[in-house]
């Protein structure tokens, strides 16, 4: 559908070089896949919706209690004395809150993303930026924020050959305490890997490929300039009615800077308890998401808008099998309302559940935070 078909479209570089533990850029592709062969394959159930949730809107609790950090400077500037971090390491991860920003990159990365909450293996932060290529001409910058006590990890490299470590050598103080630039066998570009504690026993790591000869220099200016928090994130939209027996796994955002302009913002949840694996918390989810609208014609093209009914007077798709259903509503004030849901709505709650979406003023110049 098209929102998903957008995120992958944003997402799509940095993918087989993430590292496993954090490798965020992989979910929304994986969620599409797997809700593509789950409409085709047999329904697997209802159930109701979940906790993270109340009849007035969506709210999560704010898991963490911390002092509030300084307001966030400017983009482009870091912050004064360098504080790379938390007062504490993340004992769990609020989707809800935005942990961290970039306050600097290198030219050319416009395509930014931010993710919080249950990732591939196991909850983190992921804070992303490439240059929108799939080729040997890639960059990309990904920041990663892992809970307390997780221990960063090897990244995944193209060519599926495990990545073995290599020298380790000191890199800059940063967070007032150490940083190391870690090295792993198999890499195709130039690429740097620093890490440092943005808390006691909590692991920040900064992944800079192919920006240029210097990739240690930048992976220092990227770490330095960072901007830590714990704001809620601004959504283009809030979604009330959901009964409450779902809770919230991930919220993720990714902007492109370039024309033609697009943004997404999406809220996904599960039924299972957060004791469970990773991949039983994400087989069956329900994702709501806001895109910007473009009115693509060509068929040809990922954006391509291709309604087969209406729904409120906007033209919509609707597509369903064995209790799985998805929607998406084109052009409502300039933005898409998608619904993704496996088999946890009743019959017919995709379409229930729009209508308690509700859209920020003019959705068509909204921007995420990574804009800002």
């Amino acid at each position: 559908m098209l929102d998903e078909r957008q995120i992958g479209d944003l997402m799509l570089t940095e993918v087989e070089s993430a590292e496993r533990p954090s490798a965020v850029l992989d979910l929304h592709r994986a969620m599409t896949t797997a809700r593509r062969q789950r409409r085709l394959a047999r329904g697997t159930g209802a159930a109701l919706l979940a906790a993270a949730l109340t009849v007035g809107g969506l709210v999560v609790p704010d898991l963490l209690t911390r002092d509030r950090p300084p307001a966030p400077v400017p983009f482009g500037t870091a912050p004064a004395g360098a504080q790379t971090g938390l007062p504490v390491a993340l004992t769990t991860v609020d989707p809800q809150r935005v942990y961290v920003r970039f306050g600097w990159l290198p030219d050319g990365l416009r395509d930014l993303q931010y993710q919080a909450g249950l990732l591939l293996s196991g909850p983190g932060v992921y804070l992303g930026a490439s240059n929108g290529r799939s080729d040997d001409q890639r960059q990309f910058v990904a920041v990663w924020l892992l809970p307390k006590g997780v221990q960063p990890s090897a990244p995944q490299r193209d060519s599926a050959e495990p990545a073995v470590a290599g020298d380790t050598a000191a890199g800059p103080e940063l967070n007032g305490g150490p940083s190391v630039f870690a090295s792993y066998s198999g890499a195709e570009k130039p690429e740097a890997i620093l890490r440092w504690r943005y808390a006691p026993d909590g692991w920040a790591q900064v992944r800079v490929v192919g920006t240029g000869s210097d990739v240690r220099g930048t992976a220092t200016q990227v770490a330095r300039s960072l901007r830590f928090g714990t704001d809620p994130v601004p959504m283009p939209a809030t979604v009330a009615g959901i009964p409450g027996n779902l809770r919230m796994i991930t919220l993720g955002v990714n902007e492109s800077l370039d024309e033609p302009r697009s943004w997404y913002a999406g809220w996904t949840w599960t039924s299972e308890p957060a004791t469970v694996e990773p991949k039983w918390q994400r087989a069956r989810t329900l994702t709501v998401g806001v895109s910007r609208y473009r009115n693509v014609t060509d068929p040809t093209d990922k954006a391509y808008v291709d309604p087969n009914t209406t729904l409120d007077g906007h033209r919509a798709r609707f597509g369903g099998e064995n209790g799985n259903e998805s929607l998406t509503v084109y052009d409502v004030n300039g933005a898409n309302v998608s619904i993704d849901d496996s088999a946890l709505l009743p019959t017919g709650g995709t379409r229930a559940l729009y209508p308690a979406v509700t859209l920020v003023a003019e959705p068509a110049n909204w921007h995420t935070h990574l804009h800002q």
